[in-house]
């Protein structure tokens, strides 16, 4: 029989993260219909429970909402004040445990292992003091559940959302398990989801007590991974150290498709940027650049080009990012753009080949580290290209930065 608690992990889930924040910051609209847009103003990203209760959906068309939800409040995303919310939240939790591994920009692993004894509360109790503190500090809920590993501290949040806490220890697995629909594992979707069902899987605790031969043979090493985290075990170890990205793209679709090269070419330099922004902000270097397309068939294209060395330099992005543009079929109607940078390495060590000038390579990166303060002490879009000036009014969000985070 399974210990009740031979792990401890929590999984913290901001609800409505970036609705909330808007409305920590606007508590005029509380208790309003409030929807957050996406960088281009076309689509829903972010609702309040009042706009969810009406029909509003993730990722729904503007004007779709806006004919649900005429007197609604709808406003531009902003993404730099969401990230510094996000930054708060997150030290909050780190006063609470200093093994924190951040899996998105509102969601979190946390090991609460030994802060029983620490603080001499139950688990349950110490979650509900930290969602207080959330709540208090940034004006935003959080959901908690507590199990003995991430897969199962995830569904016990999910269960509990908005603004709960559900604790499902080692002994009380089998009948959290029994009634749980298979589905609602995560990682088993659409597709695996009706393959266990054509074997009779149907339940949570169905799946758990499957042969490990059959697993294997059905969902291969995934599938058997979440098998594992089903019966207590844990295969999803937690990464306190920030893991690094292998790629890093951004890509958006526009308000309607559009044959115009220069909104095009704005657009997609405007994502180029924004890559090159985190890019830095990882202190990596890439090797590889992909300009990416969609029309309006949804057919998808990829140019790309690969460096010499591996470089952040943006002259040097934008020099190769034009080339590509040469590339573009003619006569087709576009409906997103993007850029992606791959063969990611590590920026510190990186040396000057032979032919390189090193007076041009510093002035280069004193321009560009620039910029970068510029942009981040007055906004994203302070300092950019001129390409995106194409767009200027709706594609580029403005800063919205009106209350101050410490």
């Amino acid at each position: 029989m399974l210990a009740n608690w031979p792990n401890a992990i929590a999984l913290i889930d901001a609800d409505y993260f970036f609705a909330h924040c808007e409305l920590a910051r606007h508590p005029e609209h509380r208790g309003k219909p409030l929807m957050v847009l996406g960088r281009l103003g076309s689509c829903i990203l972010a609702k309040s429970p009042e706009a969810k209760a009406l029909g509003i959906g993730t990722a729904m068309p503007f004007w779709e909402a806006k004919k649900l939800c005429p007197k609604g409040i709808y406003l531009q995303g902003d993404f730099r004040y969401y990230t510094l919310m996000s930054r708060r939240l997150m030290a909050v939790l780190r006063q609470w445990s200093p093994v924190v591994e951040e899996c998105s920009i509102d969601e979190a692993f946390m090991d609460m292992g030994g802060l029983c004894d620490l603080y001499r509360l139950p688990f349950e109790a110490i979650a509900q003091k930290i969602q207080s503190e959330v709540k208090t500090a940034l004006g935003i809920t959080v959901s908690f559940g507590i199990s003995v590993n991430k897969t199962l501290a995830k569904i016990a949040c999910e269960i509990r959302k908005p603004n709960g806490v559900m604790a499902v220890p080692g002994i009380g697995i089998e009948s959290f398990l029994a009634t749980l629909p298979v589905g609602e594992i995560p990682g088993i979707g659409f597709n695996r989801e009706a393959l266990l069902q054509k074997w009779g899987i149907k339940t949570g605790l169905q799946f758990a007590h499957m042969p490990h031969d059959r697993v294997n043979r059905l969902l291969g090493q995934t599938g058997l991974q979440l098998w594992r985290e089903m019966r207590g075990e844990v295969a999803f170890p937690l990464q306190s150290a920030a893991v690094p990205p292998k790629s890093i793209g951004r890509t958006s679709s526009f308000d309607k498709p559009t044959s115009n090269l220069d909104w095009v070419r704005g657009l997609a330099v405007y994502h180029l940027e924004r890559a090159l922004e985190s890019l830095c902000d990882h202190e990596l270097f890439a090797g590889e650049l992909t300009l990416y397309l969609r029309d309006k068939e949804f057919k998808t294209y990829g140019f790309g080009h690969r460096f010499e060395r591996p470089t952040s330099d943006f002259n040097e992005w934008i020099v190769a990012f034009q080339k590509l543009f040469l590339q573009i079929p003619s006569n087709h109607v576009w409906r997103s753009a993007g850029a992606f940078l791959t063969r990611l390495t590590p920026a510190n060590g990186q040396q000057l080949d032979l032919f390189s000038d090193p007076q041009k390579s510093v002035q280069s990166d004193r321009l560009n580290q620039a910029k970068q303060k510029l942009n981040e002490r007055f906004g994203r879009t302070t300092v950019r290209s001129g390409a995106t000036l194409y767009f200027n009014s709706k594609c580029v969000s403005k800063n919205r930065m009106q209350m101050p985070i410490q």
